[in-house]
């Protein structure tokens, strides 16, 4: 028996997989679940966004725990990652017969699947009990049969590679322990961030529903009925413990990659990407009646979108890696394609990933925020990409690329804007930023200019030569700084504005090879003295209402 399950166990390990084949597998296999369970529920007639929220809430929790056990079978049984991961692709079929087993047990009484709400003091005779009784409410027959079978068959695992029973028995209670963890998961949420304040033994399943299962609004959106407010509010969450687990994982597992990817992330951009965010944002509060309280879920659904936005970057990096390897090849040698650490088919994985981390983060916090970064990602497209690669020509590159960030400062306005939309901001505002954005945003190609010269791209460096290109782009610097006093009708600003917008021209014009402020590190120059200036003209334009 045992050596029938060692063959059954290396032929699952050694099955023929990629990315996509798992990819595939896996939305599948989750997929199934979801349609069983609402397709024993009676298919009821629910809202879009009811589902939408629902189904990000189950794919993240098993993917959750996908990972999390990955990390276990590598972790203690010094398997390679892709047997593990085809171990538990198998495995996960098992989620699919916990709604069966509920519809057939307790289809003539009500019943309500999801998450078990106990207190701390309860904790320990749960886990002892298994749960406990209760089975129609919370962690239910199925439920405890997806998490007995999840254990069993871990342990059969376990002692089928190792031979060793206290090894599978130790494997096989940290996998009760985690999963004891994930079905109550709201209920550790409530006692560690209320535990401060009420005492941790304060805290019960009436603190619990009134934390996941009472509407609330995440900055100006309400997340509407109790089982819709308890999927949104645990998607975010997960959302964030997923970018920060798979994100450790690619360290460990995949260092070079995971380094090279972040060294080529442009680190001033992200910065000035999440400053356009948070522009935004505080463009929404000065402008609109908008009133928030500080709330662990404002602070994840913050953190959600802040990686989404990074991600919508980093998803354009790659877009204009592939197009731009020409020139890569002659100014930008360490690019990670350049070197080859990473294929063109598995950088492209890499940038559709990041697409759908973006688009998917932002909407679960705000559909519209969703949709305007699926624009940005157009005009990324629009931007780097053939047939139409438009940063090919003089003042159409900069005006996309100003358009694109102004989708970024917009997605900080909606977010927090009581109407969800840009009708409050003043139009001066937009055209200021917008003028500005053109102005300013050729100072990232004074690097480029002999890989844009090969390659036919006309930016201002290299049509106008260096020396000029660079009294143009600072010049255009110092007219932003001028009309910045103008746009927002601030006299006590122009002062201010001719010195930080003189000391920018004087950066930009004197930067070069073998000096201290080159053409590769001047835009961080430049960016220092506009956080200057932009705390001055907060302090005098922006007083309080």
């Amino acid at each position: 028996m045992t050596k029938y399950l060692e063959y059954l166990a290396k032929k699952m390990e050694g099955a023929h997989t990629n990315f996509y084949l798992w990819l595939i597998s896996f939305v599948s296999i989750v997929g199934a679940r979801i349609l069983v369970e609402t397709w024993l529920g009676g298919m009821v007639n629910k809202t879009g966004d009811y589902f939408f929220h629902h189904i990000m809430d189950v794919y993240f929790f098993y993917l959750l725990g996908y990972l999390i056990f990955l990390i276990l079978l590598v972790a203690n049984l010094k398997v390679k990652i892709k047997e593990a991961s085809n171990i538990m692709l198998w495995g996960y079929l098992i989620i699919i017969i916990p709604p069966i087993i509920d519809f057939i047990l307790l289809k003539n009484r009500p019943f309500l699947s999801f998450y078990g709400f106990y207190s701390l003091a309860e904790m320990p005779r749960k886990f002892l009990t298994f749960f406990g009784d209760s089975p129609d409410f919370g962690i239910t027959y199925g439920a405890r049969f997806d998490i007995a079978a999840t254990v069993i068959l871990l342990l059969i695992y376990t002692y089928v590679k190792t031979r060793k029973i206290s090894k599978s028995l130790f494997l096989a209670l940290q996998a009760y322990a985690v999963l004891f963890v994930l079905a109550t998961f709201p209920s550790w949420v409530t006692i560690i961030t209320q535990g401060f304040s009420k005492g941790f033994m304060n805290i019960g399943d009436r603190e619990i529903v009134q934390l996941f299962l009472t509407s609330a609004r995440l900055f100006s959106r309400d997340t509407g009925t109790y089982l819709n407010a308890l999927s949104i509010k645990l998607s975010i969450i997960y959302a964030v413990m997923l970018a920060g687990v798979i994100s450790a994982g690619a360290y460990v597992l995949y260092r070079k990659q995971f380094l090279a990817f972040i060294k080529n992330s442009r680190p001033v951009q992200i910065i000035y990407h999440q400053g356009l965010f948070m522009a935004g944002m505080g463009l929404g509060i000065f402008f609109t009646d908008f009133t928030w309280e500080f709330t662990i879920f404002n602070f994840f659904s913050f953190v959600a979108v802040s990686i989404a936005i990074a991600c919508a970057w980093l998803a354009s990096v790659v877009v204009n890696d592939i197009y731009d390897k020409k020139i890569d090849n002659i100014t930008n040698q360490d690019r990670p394609l350049v070197l080859g650490i990473f294929s063109q088919e598995n950088y492209i994985g890499v940038g559709f990933v990041m697409f759908f981390v973006s688009i998917l983060f932002s909407a679960m916090v705000n559909p519209k925020v969703g949709f305007i970064l699926i624009a940005y990602q157009f005009l990324a497209s629009l931007y780097s990409a053939w047939p139409l690669r438009l940063k090919r020509f003089l003042g159409v590159a900069s005006l996309v690329s100003a358009l694109a960030s102004l989708l970024v400062l917009f997605s900080g306005f909606v977010l927090v804007s009581p109407l969800e939309d840009i009708t409050q901001i003043p139009s001066r505002i937009i055209w200021l930023i917008g003028i500005s954005l053109i102005f300013c945003l050729p100072i990232k190609d004074l690097k480029d200019i002999e890989g844009d010269k090969l390659d036919g791209v006309k930016t201002v460096p290299v049509v106008f030569g260096e020396y000029w290109g660079k009294v143009i782009i600072g010049g255009g610097i110092f007219a932003s700084y001028i009309a910045s006093s103008v746009f927002l009708n601030e006299p006590s600003l122009l002062v201010w504005a001719i010195i930080f917008g003189g000391t920018s021209f004087w950066i930009v014009v004197f930067s070069g090879q073998n000096k201290k402020i080159t053409n590769r590190n001047l835009i961080w120059w430049v960016m220092g003295v506009l956080v200057i200036y932009i705390l001055i003209l907060i302090k005098l334009v922006f007083t309080l209402k």
